[in-house]
């Protein structure tokens, strides 16, 4: 089995908790409290931010024209065109990305920024790519998922369902798992298995910002 296909198999069983979430299936069923969703592309919004510093620090620390230009282009995506859609719930809530400056992250969601900035302060792209790509790959796997269920369609939440849902997406998250495996599967056992648990770590806290809007106050350890 390939690197990325044992990391996969390590994650799913998370991904899938995901996907159970109250917040994701009122999310598919349409039934989802607009404060809570209004709550969620806040944080998302912070969150964003500090996962596209992630790719920034990963193309200073890249070495080769590759790796630079393949992270550049991951950073674009999430700057560009994942932001797009976002953006528009922002202004039909009255705000934008100015406004989100000043508020602070909720306990999960910091915990998760943390743990990728902490990742990244080492400087080693591998580790970077574990950190991130849970976020990218759980989310095409989850929304595909949704999307499936006929009945999703008519969720007013269908817009942000179908951005993470469409082939383009999941092309992209097909490339960046090529990327990692070839970076990450000439490794030694060990190194490879610290990966798999920073993937893993990065996994929970997916989870748990899943959770976030039902339990503000709670903390996520990792």
């Amino acid at each position: 089995m390939s690197f990325m296909k044992e990391t996969y198999s390590r994650a799913l069983p998370i991904w899938d908790d995901c996907k159970e979430t109250s917040f994701v299936r009122e999310l598919q069923k349409g039934t989802l409290p607009m404060e809570k969703f209004e709550q969620y592309i806040i944080q998302d919004s912070i969150y964003l931010k500090h996962y596209a510093r992630i790719y920034g620090k990963a193309i200073y620390h890249s070495t080769t024209l590759k790796d630079i230009q393949m992270f550049y282009s991951a950073l674009c995506f999430v700057t560009d065109k994942e932001s797009a859609v976002r953006l528009n719930y922002l202004k039909q809530f009255g705000l934008t990305d100015d406004d989100i400056e000043s508020i602070a992250p909720l306990p999960e969601n910091k915990n998760y920024i943390v743990y990728m900035l902490d990742i990244a302060e080492k400087g080693n792209t591998c580790e970077m790519l574990m950190a991130v790509l849970p976020c990218m790959l759980s989310y095409c796997y989850i929304f595909r998922s949704v999307a499936s269920d006929p009945q999703t369609k008519k969720s007013w939440y269908c817009d942000l369902i179908e951005d993470y849902a469409n082939e383009d997406y999941l092309e992209n998250c097909k490339i960046w798992s090529g990327f990692a495996e070839e970076k990450c599967s000439g490794l030694c056992d060990c190194e490879r298995e610290e990966l798999a648990e920073i993937f893993e770590k990065a996994s929970r806290l997916e989870l748990g910002f899943w959770d976030m809007s039902y339990r503000q106050h709670g903390t996520i350890t990792y």
